[in-house]
């Protein structure tokens, strides 16, 4: 089954109940890094960015009946964003001593789009970054899989570590073709990767 098959698959598990801990596990390996990573580069604090997650995730729970998944109109990666951004903006308002934003606010996707205040003047940025390098981890464990070791490792420093030819080449023992090889044949497969993911994740 594919990235959007999967993804589906989950999040209509999730809608039908609250108590199948297995797929909210699932779900929750996920997500939490990419939440937790935002949080951070949002400016909170260790202890309060896995608040943020614990708080996002509840939020989640409660609301994912109202959700209904359509990756053609990029929804559940904005419905994630704004509720992320919402118990981020708590945070920032509760050190302020100001009382929290309206529990509904952004909890029904097809609901009345309400504007919450940007807690870092520069959310959508932060947000993007963060979903780019959580794409390309989620990407890079599916490879793995898929990829032989050998192969994989190349690939890695090459590509994505950006280790020169030789310099990769002498510390895998294997030849300058061989790295060569190993990026022909394994950088189509990361950005299949890459396009599935990102269709999902919008």
């Amino acid at each position: 089954m594919d990235a959007a098959g999967t993804r589906k698959t989950l999040i209509n598990r999730l809608r039908q109940t609250n108590s199948d801990t297995r797929s909210w596990s699932e779900f929750y390996n996920l997500y939490w890094k990419l939440v937790y990573s935002v949080a951070l580069k949002a400016g909170l604090s260790e202890t309060d960015a896995e608040d943020v997650v614990q708080e996002t995730f509840l939020k989640v729970s409660k609301s994912i009946k109202k959700f209904e998944y359509d990756p053609s109109k990029g929804r559940f990666r904005s419905w994630l964003c704004l509720i992320t951004k919402q118990q981020v903006a708590n945070h920032y308002r509760k050190a302020k001593k100001l009382p929290e934003l309206p529990s509904f606010w952004n909890e029904d996707p097809d609901g009345p789009t309400r504007e919450i205040p940007d807690p870092t003047n520069d959310w959508e940025a932060v947000w993007d970054t963060e979903d780019r390098k959580h794409t390309m981890h989620l990407a890079l464990t599916r490879l793995k899989d898929k990829v032989k070791p050998k192969p994989y490792q190349i690939f890695l420093a090459h590509c994505i570590k950006g280790m020169p030819v030789k310099e990769v080449a002498a510390l895998l023992e294997v030849s300058d073709n061989e790295v060569y090889l190993a990026k022909s044949r394994v950088m189509p497969l990361f950005e299949q990767e890459i396009q599935e993911l990102s269709e999902t994740e919008k």
